[in-house]
Parts: structure tokens; C-alpha cells; sequence
């Protein structure tokens, strides 16, 4: 048995070393194939990124990404998928991972899809984005849209069901496990494909330590006002996927029962609960639509004292046949065509006042480019037609409106992209930041604390989905804002 225990452990190591080598002399990958997206580079050591803990980040994001035979592997754990997909996964206990596809990592900007798609046609792809700042430099929607009739009827009635007290909730649709198959770390249940987050209450805990890190370091002429939102996966997933541990409303209540009294919650779960049958979420992508969050915008005017503007008052636009990032996080598996096969509807609705935008690389808001606040025309060759919402996820987005209103600084992911507008009625001043962009991996400084004196910034917006408020990277870089990273 001795000799046994020998030969094993001497293959085991013989292995070990194997992979070390080739770790240490084969060419990193830059790009995965599998899952289209760019992979980590090696951080640059200093002092300084080693003492506030962003080498020793960026290094495990190093190698987790250059791992010898890691797309090989991947490839491998697809094709077990595909094994059980095919066999039929009907089994009640399916196997739920806690992982937000990167999306905690950073973001997409539509700066950066152009000049993408730039290099590889070799043609300017920035006249989108200059035509469209001129738009916006002066958008403004003085009358309403002239929509079909249908469109303004389904208007006129979310108005009023957001206005007035609603009557009984809707029951949930509540698919058997048996509707439910995985691919990788997404849910699909017919074209409908969605992010299962799992509770950690420590990690979610943590998250509601560092908003009230951040409350207290903006001190209290500022109001600190927190979005929390509910993915689709809460109202539209088989029960046992949105009850337990997976319950994003229990997430949501324990995530605000942690946070300061003087933080302003916005209780946008109700409405969202309230409105299921509307069309709130996507199918083919993780966000919320329009739709949706204009009724959580309803919840935060209700909890920050202004007056929300009716629906039917926004110029109405649509882009069709949008496939979003569920179909690029389910790519190789058999659901994707299933998803591509029923693309989404994205609407979009224009601010009501004149606006000027510009989005800049860091927090010292200089060589500002002008953007959009909502892009209409966006090229073909843009898939992620989400990105018409302030451009996507940049750094730094300074919106200015023609309104007599106070000044508020946003921190979001993604999801808040398609919120942004509808703020545009109630504040003069919008300054977007993506906390992703900032204090780590080599990427600009920024003391939100002395920011937002310079700003003379009335409120302090943050908004996130539970994936948000699960992550240890996402609450680390939150913290890093006020110094307590």
C-alpha cells in the first residue's frame, strides 16, 4: 500500500511540475474564444499596487486566466454540459453557480466597441458617435411621441398603475425544475435565459458596510440614497431558484436592514413585483429594460422627494432584434441558437429637457468626449444595442440638463446605464462614475470624498443587482473610493 501511496504522489508531482513548466514558458493567451472576452494581463509590480492589495488582485486574475490548457478544459466542461442538456436535466437538484459571467469585473463602453470594430474593418466608426453628440447637445422631446396606438394605450395604463395603489400582484408563471437547463453559469427556461444568484449575508453585509462607508465619508449635507434591483431571475425562474438562499428580495431586505438609518432605500422590488407581466426585463440579456427601470425610477422620485414624470410624456424610440449578453455568456451550448432565434425588442425613451454630455478617462474631467445621453441611430455592426444608454460603461459621464435642480453623483454597474435618463428631469448636474474604472490594476485614483466637495454634490446615488452585492472584488473597489479598501 506504501509503494502505492509513492506512486501516486510521485505522479501527482511529476503533474504538478509538468504544468509549471508549461505555465512558465508557453505564450499567454490574450483573448478566450470560448468566452469572447479578453483575458487578464500580468499587473505591473510597484510598491504601491502591492501594498494597497491590487497586484496580489490583478495576479490571481493573471493566472486564473492564462492557466496552462485552460480553454481546452473549458471546452471540456461544455461538452459535459452538452452531455446532461441532451440526457435532460430535469432533476430538481440542478446545479445552481454563483457567478455573475465577469460582469463585477468591468463593463462594455460603445467607445470601445467602435473602436474595436474600427480596427478590424479598417473604416471610421466614429461618425455614430459624432452625429449622435450633436443630436444630444440639444435633445429634448418638448411633445410626445407618435406612437401606435397600442404603444400609448400600454403607456397611459403603466402611468397610471405606477401613480395609484395597484390591486393584487400578479401570480408568478413559477416553471417546474423539469423547464430548466444550464448552460454554464446561465438558467434557461424556454427563450428565456437568467443570472441565479446565491446569498452570502457576510459578503452582503460587507456591501452595506461600504454604502455606509461611503455615506459617511460625503458627510451629511449629502444624502446617500441606495437602488437595489432584483434581476429577472426573481420573478421568471422554477421556485426553487428564486426562494432560500436565492430569494434576491431577502438579499435585498437583509442587504437594507444593514445599512445606516439616514441612507435613503429605494424600494424598487415592489414595483418591479407588481408590473412581472409588463415587458421589465430581457430575455437575451441580464438588464432590465427601459420599461423596467422607469418603474423603479417611480420608487426612487417616491423616496427622494421629487415628482415623477409620466410615461407618456417621454419620446418613445425602439431598436429591434437585439440578442444581449445571455447569448454571449451561453455561446457553445445548444440554448444560444434558442436565444438568438427570439431576439429582444429594446425601447428607449429620450429625455424630456435639453442635455449636454461628455464621459471622460478619469475623475480629473479633462478632454471630455460628448456623448449621447440616449443613442438613436446606432449601427448595425453595435450587437449590444444596451449600450445606447449613456454609452455604455465609462469611466467618468458628466450629464448637464436644462433644469433648475440640485447636483447628484451616480455609482453603478451596468445596470444603472438605462436609469441615468430618466434623471435627467430632476437634476441639473449628473456625474456617472463606474467604480470599475477606478483604484486598481493600474487604472486613474480617485478620493470620492474630495470629488464630491469640488462637485458640491447634493446626493449620492448607488445602484446595483444582487450579483453586485455578493461580490468581494466589487465591495473591495467600492470601498477604495473613501479609502477604506
Amino acid at each position: 500500500m506504501k509503494k502505492l501511496y509513492m506512486t501516486l504522489l510521485s505522479v501527482f508531482l511529476l503533474l504538478l511540475f509538468g504544468f509549471g513548466l508549461v505555465s512558465f514558458f508557453d505564450k499567454d493567451a490574450t483573448v478566450s474564444q470560448i468566452e469572447n472576452r479578453e483575458l487578464a494581463e500580468k499587473p505591473k509590480f510597484t510598491f504601491s499596487a502591492l501594498f494597497d492589495g491590487s497586484y496580489i488582485s490583478g495576479m490571481e486574475s493573471y493566472y486564473t486566466d492564462t492557466f496552462p490548457l485552460r480553454e481546452e478544459m473549458l471546452k471540456l466542461n461544455r461538452k459535459l454540459n452538452h452531455f446532461y442538456y441532451y440526457s435532460g436535466s430535469g432533476d430538481d437538484n440542478l446545479l445552481i453557480i454563483n457567478s455573475a459571467s465577469g460582469a463585477e469585473n468591468g463593463g462594455e463602453s460603445l467607445s470601445d466597441v467602435q473602436a474595436e470594430l474600427a480596427g478590424k474593418t479598417g473604416t471610421d466608426q466614429s461618425s455614430t458617435s459624432s452625429a449622435q453628440s450633436s443630436q444630444s447637445a440639444a435633445q429634448s422631446s418638448p411633445t410626445p411621441a407618435q406612437e401606435p396606438e397600442s404603444s400609448a394605450a400600454a403607456a397611459s395604463a403603466a402611468q397610471s398603475a405606477a401613480a395609484s395603489e395597484p390591486a393584487d400582484e400578479p401570480a408568478l408563471d413559477n416553471p417546474d425544475d423539469s423547464e430548466a437547463t444550464q448552460a454554464g453559469n446561465v438558467i434557461v427556461v424556454g427563450t428565456r435565459a437568467m443570472e441565479i444568484p446565491t446569498a452570502d449575508n457576510k459578503i452582503i453585509k460587507s456591501y452595506a458596510e461600504a454604502i455606509n462607508n461611503l455615506s459617511e465619508a460625503m458627510g451629511s449635507s449629502v444624502r446617500t440614497i441606495s437602488l437595489l434591483t432584483p434581476n429577472s431571475g426573481e420573478f421568471y425562474s422554477p421556485e426553487s431558484m428564486h426562494t432560500g438562499l436565492h430569494s434576491q428580495k431577502d438579499m435585498i431586505d437583509y442587504c437594507y436592514s444593514c445599512m445606516n438609518k439616514d441612507i435613503l432605500k429605494v424600494d424598487a422590488y415592489t414595483v418591479l413585483r407588481e408590473h412581472v407581466d409588463d415587458y421589465i426585463y430581457f430575455r437575451t440579456d441580464h438588464h432590465w429594460t427601459a420599461l423596467g427601470a422607469y418603474y423603479a425610477y417611480t420608487q426612487f422620485c417616491k423616496t427622494a422627494g421629487f415628482e415623477a414624470v409620466p410615461l407618456d410624456q417621454f419620446q418613445k424610440g425602439t431598436y429591434e432584434n437585439f440578442v444581449g449578453s445571455m447569448y454571449t455568456f451561453t455561446s457553445g451550448y445548444p440554448q444560444s441558437e434558442t436565444l438568438k432565434e427570439n431576439p429582444d425588442t429594446l425601447d428607449y425613451y429620450l429625455p424630456i429637457v435639453e442635455t449636454h454630455a461628455k464621459y471622460y478617462a478619469d475623475a480629473t474631467l479633462t478632454n471630455g468626449i460628448p456623448i449621447s445621453v440616449v443613442y438613436t441611430k446606432l449601427e448595425d455592426s453595435v450587437s449590444n444595442k444596451y449600450l445606447c444608454f449613456i454609452g455604455g460603461d465609462n469611466p467618468v459621464c458628466v450629464i448637464e440638463s436644462k433644469v433648475d435642480g440640485p447636483t447628484c453623483i451616480v455609482l453603478k454597474e451596468s445596470y444603472g446605464n438605462a436609469l441615468v435618463p430618466f434623471l435627467t428631469s430632476h437634476y441639473s448636474k449628473i456625474i456617472v462614475i463606474d467604480p470599475r474604472e477606478f483604484n486598481r490594476d493600474g487604472l486613474p485614483s480617485l478620493d470620492l470624498k474630495e470629488f464630491a466637495k469640488e462637485q458640491k454634490a447634493d446626493d449620492l446615488i448607488i445602484v446595483n443587482y444582487p450579483y453586485m452585492i455578493n461580490s468581494k472584488g466589487y465591495i473591495e473597489w467600492l470601498n477604495r473610493l473613501v479609502d477604506k479598501g
